[in-house]
């Protein structure tokens, strides 16, 4: 189905009898439970703790980024380093995570479901003691990016379990499920790793982790069904050229985004952002031509789904951009601790976990697009509170937990409906393409993040502003480029009325 047809689709369309016997088709006969629940069919309680099992690993991964986000004051002076190579611990991360995760519609097929779970815990578990036990900045990189390893296992899996696993209209439930769970470490992590700078060090934000490996393992193994199809093991295939591809032009991208600020914008960075783009080109092409590819880039076919993986380079990229600033501004602008700048990003972080779940669930009874456009339009106004307000920290404060709760109404439901958009045919797929460009986002608008406050910063103190002030100005001018991103936001999430269907695919599809 090309995206012409799925834009004209009529959201009262029902399928035929013929259409409900084909493979994939969603069936006339509903079971009892669903009968029973008013039309609505519950997910089992095992499949919860599944979802959960497996979120836990995404969990650690960012309660050790937004832990060491406050310690990155200490960590730059401890290692001599400043923003924007401290940056790579979050940037480095969330880049082989986007490298990392097209192999898993391959994995998915190839590989038993319980496999794929013991090999991401342990692979995580591995770079949880290397962090631990690292005495150098670079061991320390190493750490995160063998972290990112397992969680490039893990992240694709729960989407993968939640699509084939869940009922439909409890997809946005269960993915709220997810963002309890992730989200609850931005709101413990800066707490968290304020108490450990308090009175230890930043070493135990990775001993601490090691009790809930061992819990998300027990879970898991209790839990995780198998989601593989008949055949799928026998008909899986990897293109190490395509993987390497699309490798080579996602690292491009980062790459040319984190030297902008050094490279001053000059030709290296055009040479390299080009390059890069050229090479997903190429990765794209060869993929069309492929009886079976990495990763079916027809997905982009569907308008829906186009315009949901746009909307996600823009919310994630805003929401981790500015977690990224916000503890500098604390630290170095207001010259508050470690621990005063965690508790002052608390209210925000927890606002945030508890909104996901809650507008998940709401998802089944209203059209996502008019959640999505009500969070932009939420976050753009307290982008520009940020900036109007930035030089007060109960307005930061306000303002940031308001930010969180406006980008809860975005980040869920754009994900849930994206998704829809969707045949089950392409669910490996379209779970591959939607987490490796909100990894993609995220590494983006941390990598901008950095090179605007760097910048900003440096160009105020080279106009006679003192230390603390540079870092004030640089946070309000870097603030506009958010706030950007926001407003584009709003256009898209505006075509989404026009350019989505409220039905599953199987619905129209012969």
């Amino acid at each position: 189905m090309n995206a012409t047809s799925n834009m004209n689709q009529q959201p009262t369309r029902t399928p035929s009898a013929t259409q409900s016997a084909q493979p994939g088709r969603l069936s006339q006969s509903a079971p009892a439970t669903t009968l029973a629940n008013g039309g609505k069919q519950p997910a089992a309680p095992k499949l919860v703790i599944a979802v959960i099992a497996l979120a836990i690993l995404t969990f650690l991964g960012i309660l050790s980024e937004t832990s060491l986000n406050i310690a990155y004051s200490t960590l730059m002076e401890e290692f001599s380093i400043g923003a924007s190579v401290v940056q790579w611990l979050t940037t480095g991360y969330l880049l082989l995570l986007s490298i990392a995760i097209p192999s898993s519609p391959f994995m998915v097929r190839r590989f038993a479901t319980r496999t794929l779970f013991v090999t991401a815990v342990a692979i995580f578990t591995l770079g949880t003691l290397i962090g631990a036990l690292a005495s150098s900045f670079p061991m320390l990189l190493a750490a995160r990016l063998v972290m990112a390893l397992g969680t490039g296992i893990s992240l694709p899996l729960i989407t993968n379990i939640i699509l084939e696993k869940s009922p439909l209209e409890q997809r946005g439930a269960m993915l709220g499920i997810v963002s309890l769970v992730t989200c609850a470490a931005p709101a413990i992590g800066p707490v968290f790793g304020g108490v450990v700078m308090e009175y230890l060090d930043w070493h135990w934000i990775f001993y601490t982790m090691l009790p809930f490996l061992v819990l998300s393992f027990a879970l898991g193994m209790a839990s995780v069904p198998e989601i593989r199809h008949p055949g799928d093991k026998e008909h899986a295939s990897i293109s190490v050229p395509s993987l390497l591809l699309v490798a080579l032009g996602l690292a491009g991208i980062i790459v040319a985004v984190s030297f902008f600020a050094e490279w001053n914008g000059d030709w290296r960075f055009w040479v390299t952002l080009i390059a890069a783009v050229a090479v997903l080109a190429v990765f794209a092409a060869v993929q069309l031509r492929m009886s079976r590819p990495l990763i079916e880039v027809r997905v982009f076919g569907y308008a829906g789904f186009t315009l949901g993986m746009l909307i996600l380079l823009m919310a994630s990229g805003g929401v981790l951009g500015l977690n990224f600033l916000l503890p500098i501004l604390l630290q170095r602008g207001f010259g508050h601790g470690s621990l005063v700048a965690a508790l002052i990003l608390l209210p925000g972080a927890v606002v945030g976990a508890i909104a996901a779940p809650m507008i998940g669930g709401a998802l089944k009874s209203h059209f996502p697009p008019k959640f999505i456009l009500c969070g932009f339009i939420g976050v753009t106004v307290m982008d520009i509170a940020l900036i109007v307000g930035h030089a007060n920290v109960w307005v930061v404060a306000i303002a940031y937990a308001l930010f969180m709760a406006a980008s809860g109404f975005v980040l869920v439901p754009d994900q849930t409906h994206a998704l829809n958009q969707l045949p089950s045919r392409l669910n490996a797929d379209g779970s591959a393409v939607m987490n490796t460009v909100q990894q993609l986002a995220g590494a983006i608008g941390t990598a901008v993040a950095s090179a605007l406050i760097t910048e900003f910063a440096a160009s105020a103190a080279r106009f006679g502003a003192t230390s603390a002030d540079s870092y004030l100005q640089g946070f309000a001018s870097s603030m506009w480029v958010i706030a950007g991103l926001a407003v584009a936001g709003i256009v898209l999430a505006a075509f989404m009325f026009r350019f989505s269907t409220r039905r599953p695919p199987e619905m129209f599809e012969v």
